[in-house]
């Protein structure tokens, strides 16, 4: 008895608002990235290239686009992010000229310096070349609307100086919108090239079958492991099948047990 008293009083201790204070997690810095498909960047933003050339955003939706938000000058995730980004474009099986990878710095103080030594750097991993990839940089109020057009958001760090932010990237269709996002710093080479393609409107709308294979495929770079969302699609599926060929049985009876 007199271990159980002790056992519901160190419950009642432990669930303590003290307690609780002390176990309280600091939240996490705001910055976000949660594109929204079909949402249309504002086509006639200025920016300006990696030679400090103005760019019409709209000259360059000649191809899909493979858009990686990020800034120039970070010292830890966005150069990590692009590696990642040219690696599975190189194992993706797409040919020079099928897109147009172009950075967006989102750091207005990032100039056509910062963006020609990362695009030099950048150029030598990319199968087309200098000639598929165009590195913007741009003013607040441009990178301000740009941003909430995809659903990203960086935050100074008043200490160092840089931006808190998070990893990923979109495919654009040549008409602006979001065809599809991804997220974390590794990415499947075949689901980037499926996303590029039907992007340019070159690839059918994919069967059930596909999206069930793309569902049992998706696989979290940043974990190792399938996602949750994969494991129970191919749960359901497992106690699902038997239940629709019982069905089909009992109909093709005629309802005869």
């Amino acid at each position: 008895m007199n271990a159980v008293v002790i056992l519901l009083l160190a419950v009642v201790l432990g669930c303590s608002p003290a307690a609780a204070q002390a176990l309280r997690l600091p939240s996490p810095p705001p910055a976000r990235f949660e594109p929204v498909p079909g949402t249309r960047l504002p086509l006639d933003a200025i920016l300006r290239d990696d030679e400090g050339r103005e760019v019409k955003l709209a000259s360059l939706f000649d191809r899909p686009i493979v858009l990686v938000p990020g800034y120039y000058t970070c010292p830890n995730l966005c150069s990590t992010l692009f590696e990642g980004v040219l690696q599975a474009l190189a194992l993706s099986g797409l040919a020079a000229g099928d897109y147009r990878l172009v950075g967006l710095s989102v750091d207005p103080r990032d100039g056509a310096a910062a963006a020609a030594t990362r695009k030099r750097a950048y150029a030598a991993l990319l199968p087309g070349g200098a000639a598929d990839l165009t590195l913007l940089t741009g003013d607040a109020a441009t990178l301000a609307q740009l941003e909430a057009a995809l659903g990203y958001r960086a935050v100074p760090d008043a200490a160092s100086g840089q931006l808190a932010h998070a990893a990923g990237f979109v495919v654009l269709a040549p008409d602006g919108r979001i065809a599809h996002a991804f997220s974390g710093v590794r990415f499947d080479p075949a689901g980037l090239r499926a996303a590029v393609k039907a992007a340019g409107h070159d690839a059918p709308a994919p069967s059930f079958g596909q999206l069930v294979l793309l569902l049992c495929a998706h696989y979290a770079p940043t974990s190792g492991r399938h996602t949750g969302a994969a494991l129970a699609g191919v749960r359901a599926g497992v106690l699902l099948l038997p239940l629709l060929f019982l069905c089909w049985l009992w109909r093709r009876r005629g309802g005869r047990t």
